[in-house]
């Protein structure tokens, strides 16, 4: 995990609510964006859902796996994360 990623992906309200969805079950993109919209986030675009959940692949935070019936589905790497700004590290649990 790179420190400059992770903390880019977590600068965003959505974001991390995505990370809060995804702490119960894996979703898909639409499963995430209808439950940003219930609750009460204004996202338009499945793109912006796709989006963001990439960047936080990217960031490590997520994994992306295939699931029977449900299609292409993101879950959560790591309940916590601790930046450790003095030794550049990243510890996730």
């Amino acid at each position: 995990m790179e420190i400059n990623k992770v903390v880019a992906a977590l600068d965003s309200n959505i974001r991390r609510e995505m990370l809060r969805i995804l702490s119960k079950d894996p979703m898909n993109v639409v499963e995430v964006l209808e439950e940003l919209k219930r609750r009460k986030f204004e996202v338009k675009y499945r793109e912006t859902v796709y989006r963001g959940l990439e960047k936080l692949l990217e960031a490590g935070l997520v994994d992306k796996s295939y699931v029977k019936n449900k299609g292409l589905c993101y879950k959560l790497t790591a309940n916590r994360i601790i930046i450790d700004v003095t030794k550049d590290s990243i510890e996730k649990f």
